[in-house]
């Protein structure tokens, strides 16, 4: 797979802390873009500890688009290594939901025909593409990824969300396709995965642990203090099966597209 974009319909089913925990789980080098704008970088603010500096971030290339110099050299420039591997990058968001303004659809635009060629440079690129419908959301980024997944929990009320807005996600075109699906953060806490796909019409690509402690750790809470016992934490391991799922998923969804059809 190349680029994920991984968004919500309803606040704090785990977006962050899965775009995050995919990154450092993922197979090959990867850079995590924070596309959310609803605020503050949650990146910065958690797994950073507020440590790293509110610029250089989005903002800077917005600017960069601006002057006809977003390129992959300025894309660098603006990134940083995540700290427990320095394989895995990440594009800060914006320092304060004011800089919202500077995000304009012909930046996202721009930008998301720039990640979509890293893949070809060896990086692969994960999307936290924040709650949809927000104002100057990153919707560029959603349509041009590989695949979206939208970020749910098995409680009723973020289910009845997900099919209110299932429709609108897919569009016209991804019923055949199958470039959009949910990935269920706590099955069974109370609904499996199987209620969700019925009530949403969405295909379920994979499950995740609930795992709250682990998840607190990612997000700053208490550090991490043994990276061989934290890749063994429920979380991590329901991560790293989830990009087995999702990878199945890209390669059947590229056999339909480059019409051989039936499965890999």
């Amino acid at each position: 797979m190349t680029v994920l974009a991984l968004t919500s319909t309803r606040g704090a089913p785990g977006v962050t802390t899965l775009a995050l925990a995919l990154t450092l789980a993922w197979p090959r080098p990867a850079l995590l873009v924070e596309g959310d704008v609803s605020g503050s970088s949650s990146i910065n603010a958690g797994h950073l500890r507020g440590e790293a500096e509110p610029a250089p971030n989005m903002v800077d290339l917005a600017v960069a688009a601006r002057n006809n110099a977003l390129n992959l050299s300025t894309l660098r420039g603006v990134t940083r290594e995540l700290p427990l591997d320095s394989d895995r990058l990440v594009l800060p968001g914006l320092a304060n939901s004011a800089q919202r303004a500077t995000l304009t659809k012909d930046f996202w635009e721009e930008l998301a025909a720039l990640l979509v060629t890293l893949p070809s440079h060896g990086i692969d690129v994960v999307i936290d593409a924040g709650r949809v419908g927000m104002r100057e959301a990153p919707k560029a980024l959603v349509d041009r990824a590989t695949l979206c997944a939208v970020v749910t929990r098995s409680k009723l009320d973020h289910i009845v969300s997900l099919a209110a807005n299932a429709a609108e996600l897919r569009g016209d075109a991804d019923v055949a396709n199958d470039r959009v699906g949910a990935i269920v953060v706590g099955e069974g806490q109370p609904h499996s995965s199987k209620d969700v796909a019925r009530a949403t019409g969405l295909p379920v690509w994979a499950t995740v642990a609930w795992d709250p402690v682990n998840a607190d750790r990612l997000s700053g809470g208490k550090e991490i203090t043994s990276r061989t016992r934290f890749e063994k934490s429920p979380l991590m391991r329901s991560v790293r099966s989830a990009i087995s799922e999702l990878n199945n998923v890209a390669q059947r969804r590229e056999y339909v597209l480059n019409g051989r059809g039936g499965r890999p």
